[in-house]
């Protein structure tokens, strides 16, 4: 099982946004190692398994992650705007730090997909090691975007 992880089970990019859906912000409210129990999976067309996640925990506070199977790491953010409640498209990216082999074939240096995110709520983007192609040293990282904008890293 791949780790790709998040929190938002929703993965539909919205087709349009209203202006207000344009002016959101990203906070990071906690980054590090987590555990949690994977309720779910969703394979993609490149190989790699999006965990849905449920009774996520921070356990440590870090910028250097172990190469351990079933390491969570990633971070809880919060979107910010001015209509909070609404629906806001984002984009989720994973950059590796040289390109991994899934199943599927083609070699990947990035993985992202798309999510809808309420205003005002906390979600989690993160990975997790479970496969042996994803076992690769160096600097990964995590990105939330909003079309080519990134909002948080």
């Amino acid at each position: 099982m791949t780790g790709w992880v998040a929190l938002v089970l929703a993965s539909l990019v919205a087709l349009a946004q209203p202006a207000a859906a344009r002016d959101v912000s990203v906070t990071i409210v906690e980054h590090g190692l987590y555990t949690a129990e994977v309720v779910g999976q969703q394979r993609d067309p490149s190989g790699v398994v999006t965990d849905l996640l449920a009774n996520l925990c921070h356990v440590g506070t870090t910028e250097t992650v172990p190469m351990r199977p079933r390491i969570h790491f990633g971070f809880r953010y919060r979107v910010d705007g001015p209509d909070t409640g609404s629906q806001v498209g984002l984009t989720l990216a994973v950059t590796f730090p040289e390109a991994v082999h899934p199943p599927a074939g083609l070699p990947l240096r990035r993985h992202q997909r798309s999510s809808m995110v309420q205003v005002g709520a906390v979600s989690y983007t993160g990975y997790s090691f479970d496969r042996d192609w994803e076992f690769v040293p160096g600097v990964w990282t995590l990105e939330v975007l909003q079309g080519e904008r990134e909002l948080a890293a």
